[in-house]
């Protein structure tokens, strides 16, 4: 279950990168002979947004996202890994479920009152489905963290370890 999501996560996140260079550089080129491609800075920046939050969901489930650890690590030293990592996955599980409730309430109200694009004539509120379903994911992969530690394990780099 954890490698196909591993994946697809990958994945969305390689082809999102990928629309967004490939249509900067078309911007590039039609900018040097003067050719009508409006299209290509939405592009750009709707496949740049959505794939920032898939690579979110897939950082957090390589557990390789950016963390500062000096303080943590000190306190861990002190009173033990488990109640450490139990606070700050209660934390990071509280942000995902704020970010995936007013995601969801933009992405609602974006459907009543559409914020349309000048180029494509897209409903920019739609990509509001890429940040619920990145938050969504993110909120997924630290409930497992913290059923994992409630378990008695411990969490690894690369996830949770049952001791």
């Amino acid at each position: 279950m954890t490698s196909a999501l591993r994946l697809a996560l990958f994945t969305l996140s390689a082809v999102g990168m990928t629309a967004m260079v490939t249509s900067l550089f078309l911007q590039v080129l039609a900018r040097e002979f003067n050719w009508r491609v409006d299209w290509t800075e939405e592009i750009g920046r709707f496949a740049f947004i959505s794939m920032v939050f898939m690579a979110a969901a897939y950082s957090t489930l390589n557990r390789s996202h950016l963390r500062v650890s000096v303080f943590s690590d000190l306190v861990a030293r002190k009173i033990g890994a488990r109640p450490v990592q139990t606070f700050h996955t209660l934390v990071l599980l509280g942000f995902a479920a704020v970010m995936v409730y007013f995601s969801a309430i933009n992405f609602v109200e974006g459907l009543q009152f559409p914020n349309v694009s000048p180029a494509l004539r897209f409903n920019q509120n739609i990509l509001f489905i890429a940040m619920c379903g990145g938050f969504t994911l993110i909120f997924l992969l630290h409930l497992r963290d913290l059923w994992a530690l409630m378990r008695g394990g411990t969490l690894d780099e690369g996830g949770p370890v049952n001791e």
